[in-house]
């Protein structure tokens, strides 16, 4: 198994906004939020508290994202900030908006899945299966564009479970491009061994999974002003997508999110 130096990681993070209460962190991936596991020091956190050398204060993950979805991430500089936002996440106040190419074409322009998520238990790692007895969640979507095998969606999380967009998205059929755990996990059990290999692009289509945090939209819990962040699509979307071939000729101007 691979050593710490020897695994892979984006660390090209970027602050797209901060306040004396919290950051805005536009994540990379793969990256993971928090130390876990053998990425003791190649997390955002610990990154966070490298560069920015915090002394007595408290950085605070609020928002967690996968390792492989990159995206907005919020931290908060003290507990007492991270329970506000946590706040406002709980009683959903939180307007959240992903990116995601998905493998095949929904048939009708929008939609809803509402289905209950438990979880199996698997050898590395745990995923979620249907269940009706398990959380309830609720995705929304919007077909943006087609790309003859694929398509890009905006996703509206109307709930934050775990894995919930990728889970939900595979339930329909339409997994998430680069998705090792819900296109094949026997996939995902050598990625986390050997790393990347080629062959696996036949399966997954992608080297990372095509899922980005777009856009959080909130009341700011002290000085009451509506917060608008967004962070642009990381290249990679465009590239493989562009390969792809739109079916409008060329990637729709109404991605290119501009931030506030």
């Amino acid at each position: 198994m691979r050593t710490e130096e020897e695994l892979y990681v984006e660390t090209g993070y970027q602050i797209i906004y901060e306040d004396d209460f919290f950051l805005v962190v536009d994540k990379p991936a793969p990256l993971p939020v928090h130390p876990v596991g053998r990425f003791k020091e190649k997390n955002l956190l610990s990154l966070l508290k490298r560069d920015l050398q915090p002394g007595d204060g408290i950085l605070r993950i609020v928002n967690r994202l996968d390792s492989e979805t990159s995206g907005l991430v919020l931290v908060a500089k003290s507990s007492f900030m991270a329970g506000r936002l946590g706040i406002l996440f709980e009683k959903r106040q939180v307007v959240k908006e992903y990116l995601a190419v998905v493998l095949g074409s929904p048939e009708t322009g929008e939609g809803t899945i509402s289905i209950s998520l438990g979880i199996k238990t698997g050898k590395a790692h745990n995923v979620r299966v249907p269940d009706p007895d398990g959380q309830t969640a609720r995705t929304d979507y919007q077909v943006l564009d087609r790309f003859g095998e694929y398509s890009l969606l905006k996703v509206i999380p109307l709930t934050g479970r775990t894995h919930q967009i990728r889970a939900h998205l595979a339930f329909v059929g339409y997994p998430v491009a680069g998705d090792k755990i819900y296109i094949q996990p026997e996939i995902f059990e050598r990625y986390i061994h050997e790393g990347w290999q080629e062959d696996m692009r036949s399966v997954v289509k992608a080297e990372r999974l095509l899922l980005h945090a777009a856009v959080l939209a909130f009341r700011h819990p002290v000085t009451g002003e509506d917060k608008v962040f967004a962070a642009g699509l990381p290249s990679c979307f465009s590239s493989f997508l562009n390969h792809a071939g739109s079916a409008h000729g060329a990637l729709p101007s109404k991605l290119e999110i501009v931030r506030p």
